[in-house]
């Protein structure tokens, strides 16, 4: 999606450069209302994915249709078409809003909500980069899980383990354990630490246990177990980079709609203040 979202960012861009004259002949009321549009086509993809309403009334539709039609319409109807489009609507809605923006001279509102479209679609390209990259790198990883919960229940056992391991075992060992491999399985790794760690592809456990396997080195007969120990620790440290990127493949969303929203009530007040003051054409 990465790669269709740059091909549409050309298209964008080279259609505005051979039809730059198109934009004053349209107006600023049709090329408004054009990019009002497009925006809201684009923003049927969030509609879809919260409601089945669309989806049950598609399906209904097909069913008095030839098997191999009503097929395809059915293909037509995954998300994966409906986030397509919504990419590819997101990227186009730039070309009317450029000629709209181009029109005439801007006021504070207008500066404001192309502030706010430019960043709409800047974290909307974020968002399709991270869900292109995220999902590969993190399944080439060991001790991959797909939900928080999950992460938290293995979180819990690997302290229950490693815990257990110790028990009945050299004064030498535990203690090493309690500064070393303790503090690692009931803390946090720092946050630029992991992302760093998602930007460069590189395992954080090597960081992140580097001190307590050369602690190791003094160990003589329980260097096999501390070591072990030390296993567990660098299992809950990926683990932790784990739900860093699960988490971060949903913030970005966050950011994203309350752009949208923000965008909505600036694109209210503008249409309110054109109808008020200039009044329709």
């Amino acid at each position: 999606m990465t790669l269709w979202a740059a091909i549409c960012a050309a298209a964008v861009a080279a259609i505005h450069a051979f039809a730059a004259g198109l934009g004053p002949r349209l107006g600023s009321y049709r090329t408004g209302l054009l990019t009002l549009g497009v925006f809201l086509l684009a923003a049927a993809y969030s509609a879809r994915k919260r409601s089945l309403w669309l989806s049950v009334r598609w399906l209904r539709a097909t069913a008095h249709l030839p098997h191999a039609i009503a097929r395809r319409m059915v293909t037509v109807d995954r998300l994966e078409t409906w986030r397509t489009l919504h990419i590819t609507l997101g990227i186009f809605a730039l070309l009317p809003f450029w000629w709209h923006v181009n029109a005439g001279p801007a006021t504070p509102l207008e500066r404001l909500i192309f502030v706010l479209v430019f960043l709409i679609v800047a974290s909307g390209l974020c968002g399709t980069l991270i869900h292109d990259l995220l999902p590969p790198a993190m399944r080439k990883r060991p001790d991959y899980e797909v939900r928080l919960e999950d992460i938290e229940t293995a979180y819990h056992q690997l302290y229950l383990e490693a815990e257990e391991t110790i028990l009945g075992h050299s004064e030498q060992l535990v203690r090493l354990y309690l500064a070393e491999v303790r503090p690692l399985l009931t803390g946090a790794q720092p946050l630029a630490r992991l992302f760093f760690a998602t930007l460069t592809g590189r395992d954080p456990a090597a960081a992140a246990c580097g001190r307590a396997r050369r602690a190791a080195a003094g160990l003589s007969g329980d260097r096999q177990l501390f070591e072990r120990l030390i296993d567990l620790a660098a299992t809950k440290v990926r683990l932790e980079l784990n739900r860093f990127n699960l988490r971060l493949s949903a913030a970005w969303l966050v950011f994203h709609i309350a752009l949208v929203a923000t965008f909505a009530v600036a694109i209210v007040f503008h249409i309110a203040g054109a109808l008020y003051y200039v009044g329709l054409p």
